[in-house]
């Protein structure tokens, strides 16, 4: 089971979050709210397989929701002192985001709009799927080809009526944050910024009566999340002045503007990591939660991502100083806090995939969940943490997964590398990486120098030297395992997607100390990556070269498939056909050249319907799938002692794997 979204009420008695299931019969996956009260009795509190985004009314006295029926998403409101739920609004492809007034009279919610020709950048026809496009961008992993519709935002009394939208024009709105007031709401969007531009974006305040709009920054980075002080003086968000840059070269910062005009102050810019949440895992994906204001608007509540932990902070408003109120070597990935300052965190552990947990104002934790018991009965292992040094001494940080029962006494191990580049692993949970370990292959996994939760400098580390600082780093870290154990290093596997696939074709193509791979959604060719991708001039500003500076030669050079006659290990290749991010070609043309230039030992795993972020937001049977098939992949070729085999024919890694049941 996945729990996410936890929301407390007011006065700290209940927890309302949403918990997720696999529909295996359907191939989906499916959710609802649930009430968990501060005792620990946890009941259901809605009966659909589609219900998220619970927020509780100011008094607690009604919860609103999102609930997804027949295609269309509607908002629904069911009362704490009786009766049914209600829907409040018709319905919508798609409602991303939902706020109550201050008053507890309104919903403000952010929904899929009615196309405006005039405005629409995209037109779509619908009987045959053409489009007609006129600037960038046209397609995004996250919504697919785009439509020309936008997310705007509309407000619509809690008695009901009809929905009133108060936002129109080429652009979605995100987050919405109500003013104390009642009068204003404050969003963050993309609002005519240079077309190029990725990574920009403003907060915005619009007034509620008649839509007018006003711009709260000024273009200078990517800013998210706002959330209003309760004097109405300031707005907090997350984001940095580093310009047109999201991919976590710069620390993300907490952020304060004030409401009537005037300078942004940065909170966090002393502490050197980054707000909000930068762990890599395989089980959830989304947005961080936004700064919550404490009690008399003395503090701000915020994500911090720091040495592969995140922890949630508060920063005092005045910007004397910072203090830890959940900590430890866990992913705390979303929390919530009570008028009476309770706090409810949901976490996870290498060890633990999700719980959540109360937290008293004057200090004590308890878990309040129970998620995963049938977890017991699995070998899952705490990794080993150790520090190794790279080639110029800088202490670099990395873990290793030991196999329980292990058969051998120098048992395989396989070299894991996460995505980004900016990215991090850290103390959170892996399905991957615990599979493999119960299949007798060590794990070993880090984060070098391009990692998040370490500060700017070692992040941006890299910057034009994909393939040079980082792949030695990634070296030193299997270096630093192997120091760890007794391994056979004739057995060593590599393995990572994204950033972290580039860099497993890299090795692969580069070093001769792998004996088989898995290279997943990767980028192995820049120059058809800065064309094809959504995101593909990130590229340019990452690798220090621009495309039309010489035709894309120095893209060209750098490319990983600039090495594939290099690569003689076995390698399997894993790509999904709706990947936007990192496009299906980018897996094709690595197979096809390796299986023309005659190496038989190459193989290629083809997801349908879906994303970038299969493996952690993907239908439910590709993500065992892909399991499965990284599993079977390894076994064949790394050969641990007491796991056979399946046989090489096709099909074969889609088998369940030993221990799995009757799971098909």
């Amino acid at each position: 089971m996945l729990i996410s979204d936890p929301q407390i009420s007011p006065d700290g008695s209940a927890v309302y979050y949403r918990r997720s299931w696999f529909d295996r019969d359907a191939d989906e996956v499916h959710g609802a709210i649930r009430r968990i009260d501060r005792n620990g009795l946890d009941r259901a509190f809605t009966a659909g397989t589609n219900d998220r985004l619970p927020r509780i009314a100011p008094g607690g006295k009604a919860v609103a929701f999102v609930t997804e029926r027949d295609e269309q998403a509607r908002v629904y409101v069911l009362p704490l002192d009786g009766g049914e739920a209600t829907p409040l609004s018709e319905g919508y492809p798609k409602v991303t985001a939902l706020a109550w007034s201050p008053d507890g009279k309104r919903l403000a919610f952010a929904a899929t709009a009615a196309h405006d020709a005039a405005t629409a950048r995209i037109y779509h026809d619908e009987k045959t799927g053409a489009r007609h496009i006129r600037m960038l961008p046209f397609k995004s992993d996250a919504d697919g080809l785009l439509d020309g519709a936008r997310k705007h935002l509309f407000v619509i009394e809690a008695s009901g009526g009809e929905a009133r939208r108060i936002t129109h024009g080429d652009f979605d709105v995100n987050t919405p944050s109500w003013s104390p007031d009642g009068t204003r709401i404050a969003f963050c969007s993309r609002i005519d910024l240079p077309e190029a531009a990725t990574a920009l974006s403003d907060i915005y305040i619009v007034a509620v009566d008649d839509g007018t709009l006003r711009r709260l920054t000024s273009g200078t980075g990517p800013m998210a999340t706002p959330a209003w002080s309760h004097d109405g003086k300031e707005i907090a968000f997350i984001g940095h002045h580093h310009g047109d840059d999201g991919g976590g070269r710069f620390d993300t910062e907490l952020l304060v503007a004030p409401v009537e005009g005037g300078a942004t102050r940065s909170l966090s810019a002393g502490l050197g990591r980054t707000v909000g949440d930068c762990l890599a895992g395989d089980l959830r994906s989304g947005v961080a939660p936004a700064p919550v204001w404490g009690d008399g608007d003395r503090e701000i509540f915020v994500q911090v991502c720091d040495d592969g932990s995140t922890s949630l902070r508060a920063f005092a408003r005045d910007g004397t100083g910072t203090r830890v109120v959940a900590g430890g070597e866990r992913h705390i990935y979303a929390y919530s806090i009570g008028d009476d300052g309770t706090i409810a965190i949901a976490y996870g552990t290498p060890t633990v995939p999700n719980e959540i947990a109360l937290l008293e104002r004057y200090g004590a934790e308890r878990r309040l969940t129970d998620a995963n018991p049938w977890l017991a009965e699995k070998d899952v292992v705490a990794p080993e943490r150790y520090r190794p040094r790279a080639d110029d001494g800088t202490l670099l940080d990395a873990w290793l997964i030991r196999p329980k029962r292990s058969r051998e006494s120098k048992p395989p191990l396989v070299l894991e590398v996460h995505g980004g580049p900016h990215g991090a692993y850290g103390h959170t949970f892996f399905f991957e990486f615990q599979i493999l370990a119960a299949q007798g292959i060590a794990v070993a996994y880090g984060n070098p120098r391009g990692s998040q939760s370490y500060g700017h400098a070692y992040a941006d580390a890299i910057l034009g030297d994909w393939g040079g600082i980082d792949a030695a780093d990634v070296l030193r870290i299997l270096d630093g395992a192997l120091a760890l154990g007794t391994f056979d290093t004739s057995r060593i596997g590599v393995a990572g997607g994204s950033y972290g696939g580039f860099m497993t074709t890299w090795l692969m193509g580069h070093s001769d100390r792998f004996a088989a791979g898995v290279s997943m959604r990767a980028v192995n060719d820049f120059v058809s990556e800065l064309g094809a991708s959504d995101l593909g001039w990130f590229l340019e500003r990452e690798l220090l070269s621009k495309y039309a500076d010489d035709a894309g030669r120095k893209l060209f050079e750098g490319s990983p498939m600039r090495a594939a006659g290099a690569i003689a290990a076995p390698l399997l290749v894993e790509h999904s056909e709706r990947d936007y991010r990192c496009p299906i070609d980018q897996g094709e043309q690595l197979f096809t050249i390796l299986r023309r230039m005659g190496k038989t030992d190459t193989e290629f795993v083809r997801f349908a319907e879906t994303g970038h972020e299969l493996s952690r937001s993907g239908k439910p049977r590709s993500r065992i799938l892909r399991l499965r098939a990284i599993a079977h992949w390894f076994v064949r070729h790394l050969k641990p002692a007491g796991v056979e085999p399946v046989a090489n024919e096709a099909g074969a890694l889609f088998r369940p794997l030993a221990g799995e049941g009757d799971s098909g």
